[in-house]
């Protein structure tokens, strides 16, 4: 393997070296659940559409990095495999047989205990989606594609995977947009992060022996890259895989980021799910051990609330699982550009500093640039105060200065904590198009480090393209319109925590199966506070409340 580069300097702006080329190195991407694999599948959409099919055209990315390419015996073409392990619960495929494009199908023997469920499945199976049916015939017609009929991410992909791709859990059955059921016991739902656990004992082996098969096509491999949700088994799930994975083939060593989306959010305000301990419990394990099991943390809770946003479905994962594949999408380009690519180990070694346990990223935002024109040209997202009126809440604007500053910069915060008043950044990190962008009058960004706060700033000129792939869906204001990244650390996540810790302190019932240790939690969600208390002398006081 080749020996990765020393930390880049920690200097108070810091630019990643330019690079003209870049070595072939990979990421393998492991996905679990249908939002996660929804929020992929956007992704991998935007990595088919730089695939060359002609020979003179100019590549601006490595490929390799994110797809494996594989060029049969004596043909003149090739084709290309994301470098990915997704995994669903049964049915979780739509329409979609594994092996529909593979040269061989091998016998399963899958054993049923419900009778009744099972011919149930098979009259209720899904018909193949109208786009696929396209796609088959060498068209990509876009205009099939609506939220009535796009339920599943296999309804609008467009890559084909190779079967050690895609596992299915044989014991839960899938349900759009909500918990899936036990396959024999319906009544029983895949919610709560110890059953995950479980599940993930039943098909260990394969899960592993197909984690082996991808490993094994990579030369170089960066790290890997897991999309997960906090808020069901599937984060059980994530963190028992990590374990067997980082203990037989990185001795615990490997880079490992997790992308900790909120699946079910919107359904969980419900008075029946507030009013359950049992599932905060599992949730607050499922977010202690998520960032036990990662080397970096980027949970993600998008608000839907943005003026940048327009004709949003949020009742449609095709539609929701697109605005964190916007964030992602910018970091994959970073990872392996050709020009100005970053690694996955530069890029964490530049945020974390040296302080390994501050490695949630709580602050994600999507932040519009607004066009030339200084009004918006009627999107919503221009620089105007009329156009993002929507964005601020006027109970909190205390002059027009504040008024005028929160207009212009209409933004999607994706992250669990936002920007407020008293906060200390402990770094800032922004994804732009361009360095020229940068501290520039009009309506292009402008960053202020006026208080030395350690920024990292990186380029990635492709970043806004994922929006004119033909599957993504129009949820933006306008396709044109220009955007960069944040993602930020700061000690707002204390507040995050905070509530987290007081739960498991007042917990009278015995959850054994949930929480072993209920000291050894509460000493895990401490310890994440105190992380970002020391160094903040007036913070000492609020670590002990």
């Amino acid at each position: 393997m080749a020996k990765e580069c020393p930390p880049l300097p920690f200097n108070e702006w810091l630019f990643p070296p330019s690079r003209s080329t870049a070595g072939m190195s990979e990421i393998l991407n492991l996905s679990y659940g249908q939002y996660s694999n929804s929020t992929i599948t956007h992704l991998y959409n935007f990595q088919e559409s730089q695939i060359p099919y002609t020979k003179d055209t100019k590549l601006n990315h490595q490929l390799s990095t994110f797809l494996y390419k594989s060029k049969p015996y004596g043909s003149t073409t090739a084709n290309y495999y994301p470098r990915a392990l997704l995994f669903d619960l049964r049915n979780g495929l739509g329409a979609l047989n594994k092996y529909e494009y593979a040269e061989e199908i091998p016998q399963l023997n899958i054993p049923i205990l419900n009778q009744s469920q099972q011919q149930q499945s098979q009259t209720t199976q899904s018909q193949k989606h109208e786009y696929q049916k396209s796609l088959d015939q060498g068209k990509a017609d876009a205009s099939l594609l609506h939220t009535g009929n796009t339920k599943y991410w296999t309804d609008y992909n467009k890559l084909i995977y190779n079967p050690k791709s895609i596992i299915t859990l044989p014991s839960y059955q899938h349900q759009y947009n909500s918990y899936g059921l036990n396959f024999n016991l319906p009544r029983q739902k895949f919610d709560l992060y110890s059953t995950g656990i479980t599940e993930f004992k039943s098909i260990g082996t394969e899960s592993v022996e197909d984690f082996r098969y991808w490993l094994e096509k990579c030369d170089f491999l960066q790290g890997l890259q897991l999309g997960t949700t906090i808020d069901d088994s599937w984060s059980g799930f994530t963190t028992a895989m990590i374990e067997v994975i980082q203990d037989e083939f990185f001795n615990n060593k490997e880079n490992v980021w997790i992308y900790g989306q909120y699946n079910h959010h919107e359904h969980h305000h419900s008075e029946q799910h507030r009013q359950s301990i049992l599932y905060q419990v599992s949730q607050i394990k499922s977010f202690i051990e998520l960032y036990k099991s990662s080397s970096l943390f980027i949970p993600l809770l998008p608000n839907y609330n943005s003026s940048m946003l327009s004709s949003l479905d949020t009742s449609s994962i095709w539609h929701t699982s697109c605005i964190p594949a916007l964030f992602i999408n910018s970091i994959w380009g970073v990872n392996n550009q050709y020009v100005d690519q970053v690694s996955m180990f530069h890029m964490q070694e530049n945020l974390l500093r040296g302080d390994e346990a501050r490695k949630i990223v709580n602050e994600v935002k999507i932040v519009g640039e607004g066009d030339s024109g200084g009004s918006g040209g009627g999107t919503g997202v221009g620089t105007g105060v009329g156009g993002d009126l929507m964005d601020i809440d006027l109970t909190k604007v205390r002059d027009l200065t504040t008024l005028t500053q929160e207009a212009r910069k209409p933004e999607i915060s994706l992250g669990v904590s936002q920007s407020m008043e008293n906060i200390r950044y402990i770094n800032k990190n922004y994804i732009v198009r361009n360095k020229e962008d940068l501290n520039t009058n009009g309506n292009a960004m402008s960053i202020d480090d006026d208080d030395g706060i350690p920024t990292n700033v990186y380029t990635n000129p492709y970043m806004t393209q994922i929006t004119n792939t033909d599957t993504f869906p129009n949820i933006l204001q306008s396709k044109n319109d220009k955007f960069h990244i944040e993602f930020n650390v700061h000690n707002g996540i204390k507040d995050y925590l905070k509530p987290y810790k007081t739960t498991i302190e007042r917990l009278k019932l015995n959850f054994n199966d949930l929480v072993e240790d209920k000291a050894e939690l509460i000493e895990d969600i401490s310890n994440i506070i105190s992380s970002y208390s020391s160094g903040f002398e007036s913070d000492d006081d609020d670590y002990y409340d």
